[in-house]
């Protein structure tokens, strides 16, 4: 048999793993949007980025499991895992994402009331 064709299953694993890594770079790139008061502009920017990566993640995948050469499966394989990831635990870290960044603006808010407070304190005595 040719070498190739002994290391699929490998390669077949590797593109799931990297699928699923995919996919948290766009969780990580949702969070660093949402830090900055939503702004439409980052957003377009990140997401090149974000897509960048992506890109490169899957050829360095197929470049150092599969010596360079790409397939329909590989591609398909890819993208079903990275959008496997999107639909389900993607959502998932999306609404712990939601929850951290509300509770950090309450915690937020109650310590810049508390310094106001103080400060009123200072300039009335």
């Amino acid at each position: 048999m040719l070498l190739e064709t002994l290391s699929q299953p490998l390669v077949f694993l590797m593109l799931i793993i990297f699928g699923f890594l995919s996919g948290i770079v766009f969780d990580f790139s949702n969070f660093i949007w949402k830090t900055t008061n939503k702004n439409k502009n980052f957003k377009h920017i990140l997401d090149f980025f974000s897509t960048l990566i992506v890109f490169s993640l899957f050829f360095l995948c197929i470049y150092l499991f599969n010596f360079g050469e790409i397939r329909v499966y590989e591609l398909f394989v890819f993208f079903l895992f990275f959008s496997i990831q999107r639909l389900t635990f993607g959502k998932l870290v999306e609404k712990f994402i939601d929850l951290c960044y509300i509770k950090c603006n309450e915690i937020l808010k109650k310590i810049n009331t508390r310094k106001k407070g103080k400060e009123d304190d200072k300039k009335s005595s």
